[in-house]
């Protein structure tokens, strides 16, 4: 949860609960990436404890904790996916689905904290244990009754949910709570898992795609692509540390967005542009090489939650002093080489060429705008667990009403914190540069 701000109050858990007796066998394949990432857990042993959940914190204003309760308890019953379970075996993993029935609620009163950094400590160390990959409940929650009334936490193991997931549960849930019945999905992540094999054989596969994977890879030395400083690491799996920022508010986001638009660009390639301007600036190379992370989910699962990401490799040419409207035409160019849809999984990728891949240096764009359903509200915010890694470096992009959120993980070095720091810091002046430039006094078009 970083730094985030947690209210004081009340601290209350509430772990989802079901009797043994209710799990029923479930003949539907799982997703490859969920089989890939429980098996992956369960490979590591029991003894391997390191967290690898996401989250969500949104206000629910004031409510009573029967309405909570109820809440909750509706919307798990309502996605069958959250009420479901992988038990990995020696050949493969056998899926457990419970009926909506069968969910109830456990709550935990915690007591009353004075200051919110212990309530964070607390929910930190509640999502540790409760929001495994392994086992049920995969997703948990806790509430603080503080003087602004309620706020809610969620916690998941990252297998099952993704970005796209997570901006969509507080409108689900604060609508559940005013009494609005939630038109849930009818097509759910377990009917993908089912189809995936079929959806992908549909996919044309022309040998580009692979050939765009190995140029990435073959420029790297046969790895992926590395952020482009020195992080200060060894081959010893280090604690990651993360950094905030706004990059640019919501008037800036919009002129932004035209600019990247006039560039041939949408909002997304005009980002990844000052991502290459700022490489460039700071590391004098002349390409932006990244694994991309993209929202991936066919249009009959845009309500479902899930894990539905697909990753695209991006090599985008620049140098110092290049134009923002240069390097974001180069972008969308990139950009639109994308296939879009399922087959682009980590399993697929790695099917697909035969050879293990671990991404390092990593970037993701969410326009939570857009999401099914209510989008989330200014205060809304989403958290990640604290993780031991290599030397990986991810930054999310997440485009909102209040403008565009620049969110990091990285080594926790003197080294990478300072580089990754200079990186952060003009990417932003790429962005302001660009935005600046651009204030023509026509609407914008938005993108």
């Amino acid at each position: 949860m970083g730094d985030s701000t947690v209210p004081a109050g009340r601290l209350v858990f509430w772990t989802p609960t079901a009797s043994a007796s209710a799990w029923a066998d479930d003949p539907r394949a799982p997703a490859l990436v969920h089989e890939h990432h429980v098996r992956a857990a369960a490979a590591r042993g029991p003894r391997h404890v390191d967290p690898a959940w996401v989250g969500v914190s949104f206000g629910a204003g004031r409510v009573s904790r029967h309405q909570v309760g109820s809440a909750f308890s509706a919307w798990l019953r309502g996605h069958e996916h959250l009420r479901s379970r992988l038990v990995p075996t020696h050949e493969r993993c056998v899926r457990r689905t419970l009926p909506a029935s069968a969910v109830t609620l456990r709550r935990e009163d915690i007591g009353v904290f004075a200051d919110g950094a212990s309530v964070r400590r607390q929910i930190e160390a509640f999502f540790d244990r409760g929001a495994g990959p392994l086992g049920w409940p995969q997703l948990v929650f806790a509430t603080v009754e503080g003087a602004d009334g309620v706020t809610v936490f969620a916690g998941a193991d990252h297998g099952i949910v993704d970005g796209y997931t997570l901006a969509m549960i507080p409108g689900q849930i604060r609508g559940l709570l005013a009494g609005r019945a939630e038109d849930m999905p009818r097509r759910t992540f377990l009917d993908f898992g089912a189809e995936e094999r079929s959806l992908v054989d549909r996919l044309p596969m022309g040998p580009e795609h692979a050939d765009h994977w190995r140029t990435l890879l073959g420029n790297a030395h046969g790895m992926t692509p590395a952020f482009p400083l020195p992080l200060g690491t060894s081959a010893v799996p280090l604690a990651q540390c993360s950094a905030y920022r706004w990059l640019l508010d919501g008037p800036a986001t919009t002129r932004f967005a035209a600019a990247s638009h006039a560039g041939g660009g949408t909002t997304a390639a005009g980002l990844l542009a000052c991502l290459a301007l700022a490489a460039a600036k700071v590391a004098g190379g002349r390409h932006l090489s990244v694994v991309s992370l993209a929202d991936a989910r066919p249009d009959q699962w845009r309500a479902a939650p899930g894990w539905f990401v697909g990753l695209h490799p991006v090599r985008i040419p620049t140098a110092p002093g290049s134009a923002f409207a240069d390097t974001v035409a180069l972008a969308a160019a990139e950009l639109r080489r994308r296939r879009p849809g399922p087959g682009n999984s980590l399993p697929h990728i790695r099917q697909l060429l035969r050879r293990e891949i671990r991404p390092r240096f990593v970037v993701s764009y969410l326009d939570v705008r857009r999401v099914e359903g209510t989008p989330p509200q200014q205060e809304d915010m989403m958290l990640r667990s604290r993780i031991h890694g290599p030397a990986e470096v991810y930054v999310w992009l997440t485009r909102s009403e209040r403008g565009v959120h620049l969110s990091t993980r990285f080594p926790d070095t003197a080294v990478a914190r300072t580089n990754v720091g200079r990186f952060v810091l003009a990417t932003a002046h790429a962005a302001a540069r660009a935005t600046d430039g651009h204030r023509a006094e026509a609407v914008p078009t938005p993108a």
